[in-house]
């Protein structure tokens, strides 16, 4: 019996101690691993975001930029990390594609994390060369079947986000169109520009400058819903493709079993950073919409887009690395 109780003791002990260090969390400074190099967007984003969260949280946020393999060698240093809140990883769209292009990894995608806060999101554009005629995405679909494999799409490389939007797109229409992997997004849509290859899904920011110009006809966008910048551009949904959803999405995720106290107090950081106005001004002016989620809303949308890139994957026979 008395073995029964000094356990107990020791158990509520632990508990309690636990619970102190999550309500003291931070004590010294939060590392952010990006799995990106310093100079791009998301690297721009996570900087912006973390200046703001060393106010929120009172200690100072350092962004650690690991890129290479996918993206695997940042989530595999921060999956061994400590679950304590000091070491997160910044996650984008990349997560669930590395997770369906690269059978060795070390660590497991859909059990090693936790996902504490969906922070940006930006959807691509449907363009094509103005050449191409077609002004609506049915008049594109309709020409691509009329004219099998005539149709070229580029991307920015093989198992890129963009190279598997269009292999989204063939699933959902049927269409019969050929894809052409460039190095980067400055390569791919050059080559549009150029009428080389007549179509892509860009970036909103890449894109949509050209569009002003009438360098590139938009026809869609791959979000939800319409795009402040271009208001008369309809949705893929609103195009009659429906169910199409692929955006380019980023936030904050940890270690699993990170104490559910501390997730709270980075999403709140986080959350407040993305009121401040210098942070929305200039997530706008990369082309991304401040979101600023839960954790819970954060996780259901990484759950799902690791279920929808293995489809994807999966369905197009693509060869995992």
């Amino acid at each position: 019996m008395r073995r029964l109780i000094g356990f107990l003791l020791a158990l509520t002990l632990i508990a309690l101690t636990g619970t102190a260090s999550a309500q003291s969390f931070p004590t010294r400074p939060v590392k952010i691993v990006v799995p990106f190099p310093a100079g791009g967007a998301a690297d721009v984003i996570v900087r912006i975001l973390g200046k703001h969260m060393n106010e929120a949280l009172g200690q100072n946020v350092i962004v650690d930029n690991h890129p290479g393999a996918g993206g695997a060698i940042a989530f595999e240093q921060v999956a061994r990390s400590a679950p304590d809140g000091y070491t997160l990883v910044w996650t984008t769209v990349g997560f669930p594609i590395m997770a369906a292009t690269i059978t060795d990894l070390s660590f497991k995608p859909e059990r090693d994390f936790v996902h504490i806060c969906d922070v940006a999101e930006n959807p691509f554009v449907l363009v094509v060369n103005p050449e191409v005629p077609a002004k609506s995405v049915r008049e594109l679909i309709d020409l691509a079947k009329a004219k099998p494999n005539t149709i070229n799409f580029a991307n920015n490389g093989n198992g890129t986000l963009t190279n598997l939007i269009v292999e989204l797109f063939k699933q959902q229409t049927g269409v019969p169109v050929v894809q052409v992997a460039y190095r980067g997004d400055n390569f791919s849509i050059a080559d549009v520009l150029a009428g080389h290859v007549q179509a892509m899904f860009s970036n909103a920011p890449v894109a949509l400058p050209h569009m002003a110009a009438g360098r590139l006809r938009g026809l869609a966008v791959t979000s939800t819903r319409r795009l402040d910048a271009v208001p008369d551009l309809p949705t893929m949904n609103e195009a009659g493709v429906a169910d199409f959803r692929a955006v380019s999405w980023q936030g904050i995720s940890a270690p699993a079993a990170t104490p559910r106290a501390v997730v709270d107090r980075l999403n709140a950081a986080a959350r407040q950073a993305l009121q401040v106005p210098e942070v929305t001004t200039r997530l706008r002016e990369l082309g991304a919409e401040p979101i600023g989620g839960t954790p819970e809303q954060f996780d259901a949308l990484v759950r799902q887009e690791l279920v929808v890139w293995a489809d994807v994957v999966r369905r197009a026979g693509m060869a995992a690395k």
